[in-house]
């Protein structure tokens, strides 16, 4: 189990990680397995308050820039088998970069305010 400063680390590379949409796929692959990871922790309530609220900034800044990293991605791999591999559920739906860059934005802006 994920210590604080475990968590604390991994948030703030998901932070820095989401304000730079234009950089390598791969990097971004990195980031959506961080973010796995800070499911993780969530799911085992290991969050503060504050970290889920840092969590829920960056979450939003991610769906909303979807388009940008998903394209970063295919030039370098298939979503949909790393969501596999992943076993991906739904409510990871930071694996559907792709399906979530054919939304709307007022149906991205939805989607992740009932995650937070």
């Amino acid at each position: 189990m994920m210590n604080h400063t475990e968590i604390n680390n991994l948030l703030t590379a998901y932070e820095v990680d989401v304000r730079f949409p234009d950089v390598s796929g791969m990097e971004h692959l990195d980031m959506l397995l961080v973010r796995s990871e800070l499911a993780r922790a969530e799911r085992n309530q290991r969050l503060t308050t504050e970290h889920a609220r840092r969590l829920a900034e960056a979450d939003r800044i991610l769906a909303g820039q979807a388009g940008r990293f998903y394209q970063a991605i295919r030039r370098i791999a298939d979503l949909e088998v790393w969501r596999q591999q992943e076993n991906a559920l739904p409510r990871e739906w930071w694996w559907y970069l792709d399906v979530l860059a054919q939304a709307p934005v007022a149906a991205q802006v939805e989607m992740t305010s009932a995650l937070v």
